[in-house]
Parts: C-alpha cells; structure tokens; sequence
C-alpha cells in the first residue's frame, strides 16, 4: 500500500520545460509539458515515452496547454490550430468538435493524455489581456455550446479535455499571473453569466481547472482555488462535478505573493486534487512534503489524501494510449479553415491587390501577410510608436504610393498605435485596417472604410486572413463580442 508521502507525490504536478529528459526528476503524478519554439512532436513523444517508461504502477498524467492561437506548446508537426475565439468567430459546433478531434489527435501522437483546454472564460474586459483570444467570445451560452463542442472533439479524439479557469476569469483586467484579481460582480450576474459555460459541462468533466481570482460575491476572502465555499459547495455539490480538480499554477504570483507552498496545502484542503507547479520540481516536491505532514499531523484528513489520489490515479489509469507518430490526421487543414472562416466583415471590402498594396505590421517582428504574397512589402512598425516612428512611416509609405493593409495589435491598450493608425487613415481613407488580435480595436476607427477581424497572429489566422483578402474565401465570420 502506497504510503503518505508516495500519495502525496501522486497528486502534485511539475512542469517541464523543452523537451529533455531528465532522470533525477521526481515521481509524481503527473507532468506539464510547456516545449519551445522548436519542440517538434517527434521530440516530445521521445520526452513522454521516457516519463512512461519509468513509471513504477500507473504512467504519470502528460498534461498540456494546447489551445491555438497564442497558447501552443507543440508547433512543429502538428496542425496549426488558431485562436478559440477565431472559432467563436467561425460559429460552427461541427467545426468546433473537428478542432478538438484535431488537437487531440497531435497530442496523442506526442504521448498526451490531457489538454488545458478549453478556455470557458468570456471576453468581458477589453483590458484583460491574460484572457483575450483564448476565449470563445463574450456571450455566455455561445461559450458553453462552443467549449462543450471543443471538449467533446478532444475526448472522441482520446484525450482529456480540461476546462478553465473556474469560477471565470474573463470580466477582470488583472492578470493572475502578476497580481490576484477580484471580481466585483454580484451573485445573480455571475450565474447569468460567468458561470453558465462551466455548468454546461461540468457533470461529464473528467477535469476543471480553477482560477487564482477572488469572486466577492462567492467568497470575499479566497481565492477560489483555495475556496472550499467555490470548489466543493458550489463546483461539486450544487453542479456536479465529479472529476479532477486542478489548480493553476500555483507559482503564479496571485498565489505565490503570499506563499505557493502554502496555497498549495490550502488548496488541497479546500478541494483541489491536483496541484500543478508549472515552473519548480523543487517546489512541487516540498508541496507535496508539506501535504505529508499536513495528513500526519492531523490537520487533513487521511480521507481527503485518498480522495483526491483515487480521482487523479482513475484518470491515469483511464488514459488512452499514444498513436503512431505517423498516423493519418483526421481533419487536416482544419486549422486554416476555422481562421478563414473567422475573418469578420465589420464593414468595406475584404479584398486587395498584392501587387498594389504595402503592409503595416503594429508589433509585428517577421513578415507575416507577405509570407502569403511573396511579391508585397511589409513594414514593420513599433507597438507603441514614437512620433519619429510615425513621421518615417508616414514619409515611407507616402514614397511607395501603394495602399496600405494596417495590422492592428491591441491598438485599444496602446493609444500610440491607434493614433499613427488614425493618421495614415486620414491621408488614405482607402486602407484596409486588420484588427489581429481582440477586436475590441475595431471600435478605435469610424473612418476606416474597410475593416476586418482576424482573431489571431498565428500562423493559421494570417494564413486565412490571406485567403480572405488575396483570394476568393468569403468572410463569413461574426463578432463573438459584444462593445
């Protein structure tokens, strides 16, 4: 029989960064997989089957924040997938699923058993820049059919899907990851509201993830992932959840502030099965030896240990085998589908010339449209620009003569862009403005002629932005927020 401290291991989660294996790694009971740049799938599945290999009973629980869009740990052979908000965009649940079957099967073929997707919370706050694209939209039963969707996708496809953050982090500006954010809304608007997407789903979850964020009208003195009021009286009694409750990282600094170790006890206390410790193996293993000697001295309940080990032990042992690294994709292209039918009309003609046109690139630091069309120039101009940054862009393009395809960049969260945006307009009111990422920046150019949404920067987004404006796809896409 497995001791204290070998079920303590059990429920606590490491992160992993690239794609070595290292063999002083600790057991436990599981590990989050964050890649880089040139993580390949073939290198990560080498990773996964080395943690499998050494596993003394059950294979440990391979996690992994696959998203799209921004948020992917796995590029480089697997199928570009865009952001969920692009498939808010697309508004199509088949599609959705299909996305899901996709992501699942890329996973599956580098050895993960569990993706940290998808993203329930709803664009709510045109600040909150830690949210953004990886929501569906704004519109709570709109999320709920979409996540659901996405979910179902990556559970037929063989992989468990992980639905985040819990109680919803999407109507406040603070970023978790800096400093711990309150959300200020009374209780009958949150059940309207932010809560409706995770009660859609949470009586068939295999696993939800809770957000470092203080919810006043639930509970105005935890953090819900240390709030046994929001875990366990609200998530599990009153809507039936029954699988693994996963913190998010407790190394964040809404959590670590005060003390991770401590939250990390204080979490497991109020609910939470798996601790995750993103970033420290060192850390996650003095959480579960303070776990330890929480059970021994009696301040937890032994029960309680068994309880959150016997759920997170059940997913493992109910995990799906890896697929052959060359097996046939189920849905391939589909990334570039959902982001061109993403593209959003918000009014003018989606279309130009690339022989005739010169792109504007706020933030961009490679060529990102004249990838698509080898023969059109692209400038690439600062976030924030300078008024000097604005005078040479403003001299250069008048020296091209060409019309100008502005890609915006959260020009909402820096005046600078909208206003060296709202100049060159004003010399060529015919410029095709882009919002690439929230589109709450479409709101900044009443005197654009021609505006669109794209939802994304990744390689797929551009790639259907593309098709859209240099070929002959239709934009079909639909603002999936409100302003």
């Amino acid at each position: 029989m497995n001791g204290v401290g070998d079920l303590a291991r059990g429920i606590v989660m490491a992160g992993i960064k690239g794609t070595a294996f290292d063999d002083a790694l600790p057991l436990f009971g599981g590990y989050l997989l964050f890649g880089s740049d040139d993580a390949t799938v073939e290198a990560t599945r080498t990773l996964t089957d080395a943690l499998r290999e050494r596993a003394v009973d059950l294979p440990p629980l391979i996690a992994i924040d696959q998203e799209g869009g921004t948020v992917v740990r796995v590029r480089r052979g697997a199928e570009p997938m865009p952001s969920m908000m692009a498939l808010g965009a697309a508004g199509d649940l088949d599609l959705t699923r299909r996305a899901g079957e996709q992501t699942a099967f890329d996973l599956r073929r580098a050895g993960c058993a569990l993706d940290f997707a998808p993203v329930l919370d709803l664009a709510l706050e045109p600040e909150n820049s830690v949210i953004g694209t990886r929501s569906f939209g704004s519109d709570p039963q709109h999320v709920a059919s979409l996540g659901a969707a996405f979910g179902d996708g990556l559970a037929r496809g063989g992989v468990f899907p992980c639905y985040k953050h819990f109680p919803g982090h999407g109507s406040t500006a603070t970023d978790s990851h800096e400093a711990l954010p309150f959300v200020s809304a009374d209780e009958s608007t949150l059940r309207a509201r932010d809560l409706v997407p995770f009660a859609h789903v949470a009586r068939n979850a295999a696993a939800v993830m809770t957000a470092h964020v203080v919810v006043r009208a639930l509970d105005p003195e935890h953090p819900a992932t240390t709030s046994t009021r929001i875990l366990c009286g609200l998530l599990r009694d009153e809507l039936g959840f029954r699988g693994v409750l996963v913190t998010d990282c407790l190394q964040m600094q809404a959590i670590a502030v005060r003390d991770s170790i401590a939250g990390a006890v204080d979490a497991f206390a109020a609910g939470a099965d798996l601790l995750l410790f993103s970033h420290d193996a060192a850390l996650a293993l003095a959480a579960a030896e303070a776990i330890e000697a929480a059970v021994d001295a009696g301040r937890i309940p032994f029960a309680r240990l068994q309880e959150a080990h016997r759920r997170v032990a059940d997913l493992r042992a109910s995990a799906t085998a890896p697929l052959p690294l060359d097996a046939f994709p189920p849905h391939p292209g589909v990334g570039r589908e959902i982001a061109r039918r993403a593209i959003t009309v918000i009014r003018g003609v989606p279309h130009a010339d690339p022989l005739a046109s010169v792109a504007v690139s706020f933030g961009g630091t490679e060529r990102e449209l004249a990838r698509e069309a080898a023969a059109m120039e692209e400038l690439m101009a600062p976030l924030d620009p300078a008024d000097s940054d604005v005078a040479v862009l403003l001299e250069t393009l008048a020296r091209h003569g060409r019309r100008p395809l502005l890609l915006a960049r959260r020009a909402h969260l820096h005046p600078a862009q909208a206003g060296a945006i709202a100049k060159i307009l004003d010399r060529d009111p015919d410029a095709l403005v882009v919002s690439l990422r929230e589109p709450f920046d479409v709101a900044l150019f009443p005197q654009a002629r021609h505006l669109l949404a794209a939802y994304g920067d990744d390689q797929a987004a551009i790639g259907g932005l593309a098709d859209v404006i240099f070929g002959s796809s239709l934009a079909s896409g639909r603002l999936p927020v409100s302003f």
